[in-house]
């Protein structure tokens, strides 16, 4: 569907709305300067309060809610008086370190006021390369909502380094999503959500109240500003959609500074509204998708990239030109077809000098005394994603 059909109709508002109102577990992101907007009012931001106060109702119909909050290193900046974000590693820890105290103190009072709790949960992007622990953040995640409470999440900024960086909380929320299986994800920036132009530099802007697709053309819409406080943009936002809608939530874009949350949850046509497409609903194959950081390469020949595209097959040895890189058996690999395009990600049964001993074997040639454990697959199909092409 071409962006700009996508003004919402009738049969797209009913649906909008059915899927909403289904939706029990839902994520809320919301960003540093819509957080800021209130604690800097004095904690007198009316819209916010209402903010805690749906949430707490709804909690209450049998909602579970978990926030991905931004704001430490802005917290902390602006506790000191820093207007320009540094770019010193050192100093961005030092604030987020400063900053996270104060971002929790300001939720345990907002939400204790309403009688209910809040648990803190602070990550670095290893959690999605190590599969165990992506499951035990997912075990406490699912724990905190049996107890009531709800999960407040941020990167841990103050001890993360580059290799540890989601990049931005947008990223975060959509993973987040994935690992509880929430049913919606809410993104609140500050634009009522996607338009046809930027609605800062053109009065005929129209918003976008339904994308049935994130592709290539909706991202040519984007003319993001660069903001002293926070990282994101409304490219962050759509990559985050984009995730989140192929891990099977729905997502919407709205506004931070008018939340809504009712009225969303009723659903009314508030922000962009853009639907889950199911594409990964196996949990394993989801974490493959969510890794980005491919531990090695494998590259394979056109029969064999037939067979994995087309044939939903596994990669056996016998389609294997080459690997590359330095990589253990249990690793995410990426692998790529003979024009060097990623075609597919998955994980490897095999370390990469086992590949390079058995690449281009038929199973019943391989010696099995020559690798370090014996599969048939080099990478089996149930562990494996085909990557979308451009």
């Amino acid at each position: 569907m071409a962006v700009e059909e996508n003004i919402m109709g009738l049969g797209q508002l009913e649906k909008r709305k059915a899927s909403i109102r289904s939706s029990k577990r839902i994520v809320l992101k919301l960003g540093t300067k819509v957080l800021l907007s209130h604690y800097q009012s004095g904690g007198k931001n009316e819209e916010i309060l209402k903010l805690i106060d749906d949430i707490a109702a709804y909690q209450k119909k049998g909602y579970e809610f978990a926030i991905i909050t931004s704001g430490a290193v802005g917290f902390g900046m602006d506790m000191l008086g820093i207007k320009a974000r540094p770019n010193d590693l050192k100093k961005k820890q030092a604030l987020a370190s400063i900053g996270q105290a104060l971002l929790m103190q300001k939720w345990n009072k907002l939400f204790a006021s309403r009688g209910l709790n809040t648990g803190q949960i602070l990550v670095t992007y290893d959690i999605i390369e190590n599969r165990k622990r992506f499951l035990h953040t997912r075990d406490c995640l699912l724990s905190l909502f049996r107890y009531g409470a709800i999960p407040i999440i941020n990167e841990n900024d103050s001890v993360a380094v580059d290799e540890l960086k989601f990049g931005d909380n947008d990223n975060l929320s959509a993973l987040v999503s994935s690992l509880i299986d929430a049913d919606l994800l809410i993104l609140y920036t500050d634009t009522d959500g996607l338009f046809t132009a930027n609605p800062h530099k053109n009065d005929n802007a129209k918003r976008i109240s339904f994308l049935d697709k994130i592709d290539n053309k909706t991202f040519e819409l984007i003319d993001d500003k660069i903001n002293a406080f926070s990282l994101g943009g409304m490219t962050s936002k759509l990559q985050a959609a984009l995730r989140s809608t192929q891990g099977g939530a729905n997502v919407i874009i709205t506004n931070g500074f008018t939340p809504n949350l009712k009225a969303i949850l009723k659903g009314e046509d508030i922000g962009t509204y853009i639907k889950a497409d199911q594409k990964f609903q196996s949990k394993r194959k989801r974490w493959i998708f969510f890794n980005h950081r491919i531990k090695g390469k494998i590259y394979v020949d056109a029969g064999a990239e037939k067979a994995l595209v087309t044939g939903n097959k596994s990669l056996l040895p016998g389609g294997v030109v080459h690997a590359e890189g330095a990589f253990q058996e249990g690793s995410i690999v990426g692998i790529y077809n003979q024009e060097h395009q990623m075609i597919a990600k998955g994980i490897s049964y095999y370390n990469s000098w086992d590949v390079e001993r058995i690449k281009g074997l038929r199973t019943a040639n391989i010696n099995k005394s020559d690798v370090k454990r014996y599969y048939d697959e080099i990478v089996h199909r149930d562990n494996m994603i085909i990557m979308d092409k451009d």
